[in-house]
């Protein structure tokens, strides 16, 4: 758990409790992927945020939020579309976990994965 890299792409509803249990779990390296900012209709449902982080990006909160709250832990924000990267930087996790809500991300994050296989 100490050297295996996750990635949860999203950081909304689903990927709050991912980060939290993955973290709570002992997980030490998570990186966390979403282009979306914090608005006060999220408050209710995604524990990560406060009133004060509303305009700010869920995944440089989440992060930050984790990070002070779990000794050890490392989660890495990235404050940017799924389609920034490329297939190197996807090949760099050993786990990689979607909280996605948009069909079109999710189609999109699953062609690329697939695409990342070697049949033997």
């Amino acid at each position: 758990m100490s050297s295996c890299r996750i990635l949860v792409i999203g950081a909304g509803g689903l990927g709050c409790e991912l980060l939290k249990d993955l973290a709570l779990m002992g997980f030490k390296s998570i990186d966390v992927i979403d282009m979306d900012t914090i608005e006060l209709s999220n408050l209710n449902r995604q524990f990560l945020f406060r009133r004060k982080d509303i305009g700010q990006s869920k995944a440089e909160v989440a992060a930050k939020f984790i990070n002070s709250r779990i000794p050890g832990c490392q989660v890495t924000p990235h404050f940017c579309k799924i389609q920034n990267f490329d297939e190197t930087f996807y090949r760099t996790f050993h786990i990689i976990v979607c909280g996605l809500d948009s069909i079109v991300a999710r189609r999109w994050i699953n062609g690329m994965l697939i695409s990342l296989l070697k049949y033997e």
